[in-house]
């Protein structure tokens, strides 16, 4: 199983990459490693494309991968990224989706994107299938 996030939407949304690097250090045995990896960005739908639509889930059309971690951080670039490009009144959704097991039922929540936080970021990440629609 491999999980993946995805920001789904009624039209089209640009491509976004914040430029912010993370590092991640984990220590075993006496030794400490430190990784660098992307931060949060907003990317084709493509390579869990398959996977996502073996799950047969009713979806928003329009689907971005995020990379998105349960951070204040990517949370606060998550809120500024769709209140630069929602309407007033549009929604998204936000899925947590775990891939590799065949159909899904999701839990299912939505909150006004003014309410996008940490929080918000750790529900989701909550159980295995997860919806969040966020209107602005």
């Amino acid at each position: 199983m491999s999980a993946v996030t995805l920001l789904c939407a009624d039209r089209p949304l640009p491509l976004y990459d914040a430029g912010i690097r993370r590092t991640r250090t984990s220590s075993h045995g006496g030794y400490t490693v430190s990784m660098e990896t992307s931060g949060f960005s907003v990317q084709e739908h493509a390579y869990y494309r398959e996977a996502v639509e073996e799950l047969g889930l009713r979806m928003k059309p329009c689907q971005y991968e995020l990379n998105l971690q349960a951070t204040a951080e990517d949370a606060a670039e998550l809120r500024a990224y769709l209140e630069r490009n929602l309407r007033p009144g549009e929604a998204v959704e936000l899925w947590n989706l775990w891939v590799g097991d065949g159909p899904a039922r999701p839990r299912r929540f939505g909150g006004r994107l003014a309410d996008l936080d940490l929080d918000t970021l750790r529900q989701l990440e909550e159980q295995l299938q997860t919806c969040l629609t966020i209107e602005r």
